[in-house]
């Protein structure tokens, strides 16, 4: 279990740096949070490390501030790792959050034990939000949680979907869990903090950013088993999302579109480096879910008259003309059979009602006239 001076450490470094910065990061690895922290609470300098000092600036404030009292007030719970409820597949992250803010009844660990990432263009297409809710729709009916952004267009349509259908699902904010951001989806938000969950490395308070919205995609990435980008252009930051996936090891996954949608260039790319191309829920849920038991249906075209024919038989049929006849000779010579075969397999499609004979020859029979 973390111990309580770690745990202080953790919520106190949330406030004091930001996840990305790379020499705070440098340090936690080096010396760890709580020795971290203790510097700079004493002048911000760190033995054989880079100068933190400027951290100190932020110091009395964030001390100020009674973080047990915050989350009561937010609905919120804290997690540090080794939390019970800490999903362990953040570990994997190459920088960890320092800790996670929580809103919402479900438990994290356990929501997103089976679970898929859902990304894409906030300027989505009617398309992209049409295949979005099919694709969530149909990994909900399989027992999987949705993971996005909370963003407008295709994270909000994933969110839509899984509440639509009674499913489970998890937004990750850049800002803090109280902030609802962008606020047109402040309903949505509140709607997936009552049914699911609302997570953020961001403390309560905290204002969404841009280096932020990049930060909060590697922990998209790091909840799910895999993540599935349906619409994107080449410079969506969607697309770091798949960078991260793809960085963890786990599956990346892209929706084709119209090669002429500009709202669709960067899924193809994606595609081009290998992502898996990916139609619907069943496809992502073979990739991501249990070996043999999370099988896709195999995908047939219409059935035809013919199809379950014996080799034989369909390289007689398929010489048969619907609305003209054949003669035995004519037959037996196209599909390559000796007059007894060929006359056999008539005989037999006779049966079977796809063929008829009439006074000059063979024809094949209208299908529905069985």
């Amino acid at each position: 279990m973390t111990t309580g001076g770690e745990r202080r450490a953790r919520v106190l470094l949330s406030r004091l740096a930001e996840p990305y910065d790379e020499r705070v990061q440098q340090v936690v690895a080096e010396h760890g949070v709580e020795a971290l922290v203790g510097y700079v609470l004493r002048d911000g300098r760190i033995p054989g490390g880079p100068d933190l000092h400027r951290l100190g600036a932020r110091v009395e404030r964030a001390t100020a501030v009674d973080d047990a009292e915050v989350a009561r007030l937010v609905g919120a719970r804290v997690l540090v790792p080794q939390d019970p409820e800490w999903p362990a597949c953040l570990d994997d992250l190459e920088h960890p959050p320092w800790c996670l803010w929580v809103a919402g009844p479900g438990r994290l660990d356990e929501v997103v034990r089976r679970s898929v990432a859902v990304v894409g263009a906030r300027a989505s297409t009617a398309y992209g939000d049409h295949v979005t809710a099919g694709l969530c729709v149909d990994l909900v009916g399989r027992g999987f949680t949705i993971v996005s952004g909370a963003a407008f267009g295709i994270d909000a349509a994933a969110h839509r979907a899984a509440l639509a259908s009674d499913g489970c699902t998890v937004a990750v904010l850049a800002g803090g869990v109280d902030v609802a951001y962008p606020r047109a989806n402040a309903e949505l938000i509140d709607r997936i903090r009552r049914t699911g969950l609302v997570v953020s490395e961001t403390p309560p308070g905290g204002a969404p950013a841009r280096m932020r919205f990049l930060a909060r995609n590697r922990i998209i990435a790091g909840l799910a088993q895999g993540t599935v980008v349906v619409e994107a252009g080449l410079r969506s930051g969607a697309r770091s999302t798949l960078k991260h996936a793809r960085e963890l090891g786990r599956h990346v996954m892209a929706v084709p579109g119209s090669v002429d949608s500009l709202m669709s260039q960067g899924a193809h790319a994606e595609i081009r480096m290998g992502a898996e191309l990916v139609t619907d829920g069943a496809e992502v849920a073979e990739l991501v879910g249990h070996i043999g038991a999370d099988l896709a249906p195999v995908k047939r075209g219409a059935q035809r008259a013919g199809d379950d024919l014996p080799d034989e038989l369909r390289r007689v049929w398929q010489w048969l003309r619907p609305r003209s006849s054949s003669g035995v000779d004519e037959v037996m010579l196209r599909c390559g059979l000796t007059l007894a075969e060929t006359l056999g397999a008539l005989r037999s499609l006779e049966r079977e009602g796809l063929a008829e004979e009439l006074l000059d020859g063979w024809q094949r029979r209208p299908v529905g006239s069985r």
